[in-house]
Order: structure tokens, then C-alpha cells, then sequence
């Protein structure tokens, strides 16, 4: 996620900070190679029916299918979800981004996610669950029989669930609606057991396993669509528009509703890229539409090959950037002729997250650095390839090097990078570190062994970790083995 705007009202330490559907190509596009770190057999499968209200479209109802297997080593008893849709029940806890802009707490209108059944074999044998965790965000699903491992189990839940009045990722404003962690979402289990972190009001507190994904989506007939994976059907029937949609190998699904929506395409490689927008005069849409063609492109020669089918920059009134798999939330704030090297910079560092959090993954709640960080210093590397070794330098000082020297004053005595987000006082301390601290050490890596070793590195890592969940520790196994140099002082200066 991108936080600059947030970070310039709280640090001020940046000084800049008719629909066609295209051409389905990802299974084309993924090759046996890429697949390699995967069992198939043993993946997740989430099969999805939503429908939004004909009366109230900020409510809508799911009937979902989850498949899951048992890939530890432990004989399971109990399957857990994150109720993400729970944290904004309570406006005073809910993960707003901007809270202190809300001014008018009498006129919130909560959003939440009820749960109304879960059951197992094609709904043939009801299981008992409760809604525990902090916000009831987490499900606990009683098993009938223990899962052992390798085991396969296909869960049912159906629910209903309501948007909050917020333009966050999940919430809606004047013009459009975000579905941005909107549906019951398996907790990972892994060597720690199962991850049941409720959601923080800082960061992006979200950790996921790559799965497949199907998905229809009924909305009323004006209404256009721009999601995670890609629309593989479109049709109207009465006055109902279905949506049907396919994302293969992600780790999430989100959203976006809106019947103001156009959409402009272009290619990127071998991937289609899609805008979509709300006003035809604006006249910033050809920068966006750039900024997500070059960053496809200039990423896929320095990491590694973008694997999907398609990637889109939807405008959304959440004011800052989000991402998500294939899909990338953009304010509509910089969307504007005084905003368009901000709306760049945003769209650069929001597609690089489609490699750092997309399709390598990472634990957001314990080691928040090892994306954003990669995907900060991948502004610089974008800026290097598109516009030039000096643009990259002045872009490197301007908005990191002297962002930290600006921001570090409002730093305690503890400016760890490297730490779990119930650490860090709160956004100032967060953006200062995780983006521009953790930047520094990708760049100190740039400086010390040359851009060429660091392409490397990040290449290798792709490679490695694709698909799956890497830690800290992974990212500087690879970063030592292309270098043939110890980085633990390296680690202790700008992690630890």
C-alpha cells in the first residue's frame, strides 16, 4: 500500500509524493516452470456467488465454497477465516485510513459480516463455529472429524454482509464501492500454527496463501465490474448483470463497483492492462494508463516475468493506493493535471507490489519491510530504466534519503525496521521505517555490490519464492548466496 499522502499530513516529510472485455490469455501465459513451487493438488480453492442488494447495493449476501487441504504435519480439529468486514462494526476501532477526516461519528454507518451457516459435504452435515477474536474477526469452525494431513475438506459458509460508509478498502463513497477484504478468508497454518491476527489499524495487517479463485458476482445491470483475475463471462438477465470471473494462483480477491465506470485497455508484454476511470475529460488517464504499461514492462525485465493475464488500475475514492492480486485501488485524488507525478509514483509502487505481496508473499502483520520496502525501492529502479540514472538518484534523495533525515526526529529510541505492527507507535513511526528506512537498506545493497548484483538478487528471489510465503531471513539467504558475502552487519544497521 502506498502512504504517502498519509505520510505528507502526519510527517510532512515527502516533498512530492462503454465496457469491451479483453482477451482471456493467462493460462496461455503461465508456463510448468512457474508452477513448480506449487503441489496442485493441494490448493486452495475458493468458489464464490455474490450478490448485491436489488434494494440497498451496500448489503450483499455470499454462498461460499472453500476446499481446503491439510498441508502441516498436525491432525487439524479446528479451520479458521478472518471476518475482516468486522473491524468496521465500531467506528473507533475500525482500520480507517485517514479516521481523523471523519468528523461526523453520528453518521457512520457500520459494516460487519454475519455469519448464517457453514457446513461440509455440499451442505450435507451443518458443523458448529463461533465468531471469537478481537472485532470478531476471526471464525472458529468446529470440525465433526479431525482433518489429517494431506487430508481434503470443501467448507460452506453462507452470510450476509453490509459495506461501511468510509472510503477504505472496504467501504463506499459517492461514486464507488470497494470490496477489498470483503469475504471469510482461510488463516494461514503454518510452523507457528494458525495466524489469527485481527486487523490493525496499521499497515496492511493481511497474510494469505496463493489459491484459485471463482467468482460470480450479480449486480444490478448498470453497474461495472473491475476485479481481481479476470472476467471470463459478462451477461444481463432481466435487470441483473453476472459477472463470472477467473483468478488462477493468487493469494486474495478484491473489487470494485460502480456504475460511473469506462474502461480504456493496452498491452504490456503479454499482459492486458486495463484503466478504469470515471470521467472522459480527464486528461490524466494517459499517465496512468503509461505508468501501468512501463512499470509491467520495465518490472518484467528486472524481476521476472508478470504471469497473469491481466493487471488493472481501477480509480476508487480510498485515499491513497492499495493493492491487490492483479488488481490495484488508486485514489481518485491524483487524478488531476497537479497530481500526475504523484499519480505516477503511486501506480510505479502499487504494480510493484503485484511481485512483493502478490505473487511472493510475505507475513504483513510480522515483517511489513520485506514488501513495502522492495516496493518503494522499486520506484527508484523504474525511474533508473525509464528516465535515467540522474532521475533515479535525484527521485532516491528527494523522496527517501531526505524523507528519512526530515522524519527520523520524530523517531524514539527504538527504530527497529524489522518488527511486528503491535510494535510500532503508530503511522508516523511506520512510514518512516518500513518505507524509507527498509528503502535504504535495498539501496545500500545498490551501492555496495552495483546494480547488476541487486537485479540478481531480486530475480533469484522471484524465482525461489514465486507463488509461495518468504520470510526475512529467505531474502537474505539469496541476498548472501549471489553475493558470496556475509549481511549480518548489513541486517543489524538497517533492519534490527
Amino acid at each position: 500500500m502506498n502512504k504517502k499522502s498519509l505520510i505528507i499530513i502526519s510527517v510532512l516529510f515527502l516533498i512530492i509524493i462503454g465496457c469491451t472485455r479483453g482477451e482471456a490469455l493467462g493460462k496461455e501465459i503461465l508456463k510448468d516452470e512457474d508452477l513448480k513451487s506449487l503441489n496442485l493438488e493441494d490448493m486452495t480453492e475458493y468458489r464464490i456467488d455474490v450478490e448485491l442488494n436489488k434494494k440497498n447495493n451496500k448489503l450483499y449476501t455470499g454462498w461460499q465454497y472453500t476446499t481446503f487441504t491439510n498441508t502441516s504435519k498436525e491432525t487439524l480439529e479446528e479451520i479458521y477465516f478472518h471476518l475482516y468486514p468486522n473491524a468496521f462494526k465500531d467506528l473507533e476501532d475500525a482500520p480507517i485510513l485517514m479516521k481523523g477526516l471523519f468528523t461526523d461519528p453520528m453518521s457512520y454507518d457500520k459494516g460487519y459480516i454475519d455469519i448464517l451457516e457453514v457446513s461440509a459435504d455440499d451442505r450435507n452435515r451443518d458443523l458448529q463455529y463461533s465468531v471469537t477474536g478481537k472485532d470478531d474477526t476471526i471464525l472458529k469452525v468446529i470440525l465433526d472429524k479431525p482433518l489429517e494431513p494431506n487430508k481434503r475438506i470443501e467448507l460452506f459458509l453462507g452470510y450476509d454482509a453490509k459495506l461501511p460508509n468510509v472510503k477504505e478498502r472496504f467501504g463506499y463513497g459517492l461514486r464507488t464501492m470497494n470490496f477489498g477484504n470483503w469475504y471469510p478468508i482461510l488463516c494461514v497454518y503454518d510452523e507457528d500454527s494458525w495466524n489469527l491476527e485481527p486487523y490493525y489499524e496499521l499497515g496492511d495487517p493481511f497474510y494469505s496463501q496463493t489459491a484459485n479463485y471463482k467468482v460470480n458476482i450479480r449486480t444490478p445491470k448498470n453497474m461495472v465490474v473491475a476485479s481481481s483475475g479476470s472476467i471470463v463471462n459478462e451477461n444481463i438477465v432481466g435487470d441483473e448483470k453476472i459477472y463470472e470471473i477467473e483468478g488462477e494462483y493468487i493469494r486474495d480477491f478484491a473489487w470494485v463497483a460502480s456504475p460511473d465506470f469506462k474502461i480504456r485497455e493496452s498491452k504490456a508484454d503479454n499482459t492486458l492492462v486495463k484503466v478504469y476511470y470515471l470521467d472522459e475529460k480527464n486528461t490524466t488517464l494517459k499517465t496512468a494508463m503509461d505508468s501501468a504499461v512501463d512499470s509491467i514492462k520495465t518490472f518484467n525485465g528486472l524481476f521476472g516475468e508478470y504471469p497473469y493475464s491481466q493487471y488493472t488500475v481501477v480509480i476508487t475514492e480510498f485515499p491513497s493506493g492499495m493493492e491487490y492480486p492483479t488488481l490495484s485501488f488508486i485514489s481518485n485524488d491524483y487524478f488531476s493535471n497537479g497530481t500526475k507525478e504523484i499519480l505516477e509514483q503511486v501506480i510505479v509502487h502499487e504494480t510493484a507490489h503485484q511481485w512483493w505481496y502478490s505473487i511472493i508473499g510475505s507475513n504483513q502483520v510480522k515483517e511489513a519491510w520485506l514488501d513495502e520496502a522492495l516496493a518503494t525501492y522499486s520506484e527508484v529502479l523504474y525511474n533508473r530504466e525509464v528516465y535515467g540514472e540522474e532521475k533515479a538518484r535525484d527521485f532516491y534523495q528527494e523522496n527517501i534519503s531526505n524523507g528519512f533525515e526530515y522524519g527520523k526526529r520524530y523517531l524514539g529510541d527504538d527504530q527497529t525496521v524489522n518488527k511486528h505492527l503491535s510494535e510500532f507507535s503508530g503511522w508516523d513511526e511506520y512510514g518512516i521505517l518500513v518505507y524509507t528506512k527498509g528503502a535504504m537498506f535495498i539501496n545500500q545493497i545498490d551501492k555496495s555490490f552495483g546494480e547488476e548484483v541487486l537485479y540478481r538478487i531480486l530475480k533469484e528471489y522471484y524465482k525461489e519464492y514465486k507463488y509461495q510465503n518468504a520470510k526475512t531471513e529467505d531474502f537474505i539467504r539469496i541476498c548472501e548466496e549471489v553475493t558470496g558475502t556475509n549481511f549480518n552487519k548489513l541486517v543489524d544497521t538497517w533492519l534490527n
